[in-house]
C-alpha cells in the first residue's frame, strides 16, 4: 500500500514540492498569516499603489489578510503561484512575484512588485527570472505574458531584461484612484516558438 504524505505536505511530483524557490540573493516562499503587517508596510504607499493599479489606498491589515488568503487559494487550487520575495540573509518580505495560470495551464501571466525602499537593486529582475524558470520547467507553460502601467518605466525595464516584447496596449482602472490609465501588454519572446 502506498504511504500517503503528511497533511500539508505536497506530493513529490507536485510543483508545490519545489517551494520555496531560491536565487543567489533571494528566497521565494508562500505567503503566511504572520506576513500581513509586513505586506501593509510595503503596499500602503501611494507610488506603489499607483504602479500596481490593483491595490487600494490606504492599504490596511484587512487588505493584507485578504491578499494572503487569495495567494493560498490560488496556490492550493493550482490556479497560480504567488510567492513572497525575501532576502536570503533573513528579514521580512521585500515584495512578491507570481504567475497566474490561464488557458488550462498553458499560459502564465507574470506579476511582481517590490517595496519602494528596495527598488533599484535588481530584486524584481532576479525574482521574476526565477519565477519564469519555474513556470517553464515545473509548470510547463508554453506562453508567458505580463502587463505594466504605461508610465512604470522600472517594470518595463525588468520585463525588457527578461526578454519580454510589447504585444499590445490597453487601459485599466487604478483601484486606488479610479483613474483610467494606459497599460502595455507584454509577451515573453521564444517561449512557444515565436
Amino acid at each position: 500500500m502506498t504511504e500517503r504524505p503528511h497533511p500539508g505536505v505536497p506530493p513529490q511530483r507536485s510543483p508545490m514540492a519545489e517551494l520555496p524557490l531560491e536565487t543567489e540573493r533571494l528566497f521565494l516562499r508562500p505567503y503566511g498569516e504572520a506576513d500581513a503587517p509586513h505586506i501593509v508596510a510595503l503596499l500602503d504607499d501611494a507610488v506603489v499603489a499607483d504602479f500596481l493599479m490593483v491595490t487600494p489606498l490606504p492599504f490596511v491589515a484587512f487588505d493584507a489578510r485578504q491578499m494572503v488568503k487569495a495567494a493560498w487559494r490560488r496556490l492550493t487550487t493550482g490556479r497560480g503561484f504567488d510567492l513572497l520575495v525575501c532576502a536570503r540573509d533573513g528579514g521580512p518580505p521585500i515584495g512578491s512575484v507570481g504567475v497566474g495560470l490561464h488557458d488550462e495551464g498553458s499560459r502564465a501571466e507574470l506579476g511582481f512588485w517590490i517595496g519602494r525602499k528596495h527598488w533599484g537593486r535588481g530584486y524584481a529582475t532576479e525574482a521574476a527570472g526565477r519565477m519564469i524558470e519555474f513556470a517553464r520547467g515545473s509548470l510547463r507553460v508554453s506562453r508567458i505574458t505580463a502587463t505594466a502601467a504605461g508610465d512604470n518605466a522600472g517594470s518595463r525595464r525588468v520585463l525588457d531584461k527578461l526578454g519580454f516584447v510589447e504585444a499590445g496596449r490597453g487601459e485599466r482602472t487604478v483601484e486606488s484612484s479610479g483613474e483610467v490609465r494606459p497599460v502595455i501588454l507584454f509577451e515573453l519572446a521564444g517561449v512557444d516558438g515565436r
